[in-house]
């Protein structure tokens, strides 16, 4: 069965799934990074702050995949959402989000910050 929902509504209903599952985030800082990491100390998302770039690096299979296979959002829309969440939520201005598909790697995203 296919539902069909307004894009105003269905964007309310991702802005209120986000503040819902990761809406008490905690930022902790390391090195030149600011992590904001939930209650097991991982992290969704982080950004550099002595950076000119403007970026924030979401943790891809957290958000942007479900995003797309759940809310069925394409890139632009899923990046507006985050951007008007993380502004919203946790006051981050400024910022563009991304997923992070290849700059944590090496870092992983299912390790505890700390």
């Amino acid at each position: 069965m296919k539902i069909i929902i307004t894009e105003s509504s269905r964007d309310r209903l991702v802005l209120k799934w986000l503040n819902r599952e990761f809406g008490d985030l905690t930022p902790a800082v390391v090195g030149d990074k600011t992590f904001y990491v939930d209650e097991d100390r991982k992290p969704l998302f982080f950004y550099y702050q002595d950076s000119k770039n403007g970026y924030l690096y979401i943790n891809p299979e957290r958000i942007w995949v479900f995003f797309e296979s759940i809310f069925g959002l394409n890139y632009s829309d899923s990046q507006a959402i985050v951007k008007v969440w993380l502004e919203e939520t946790y006051n981050l201005r400024g910022l563009t989000p991304g997923p992070a598909r290849s700059i944590l790697m090496s870092f992983g995203w299912r390790r505890p910050i700390i």
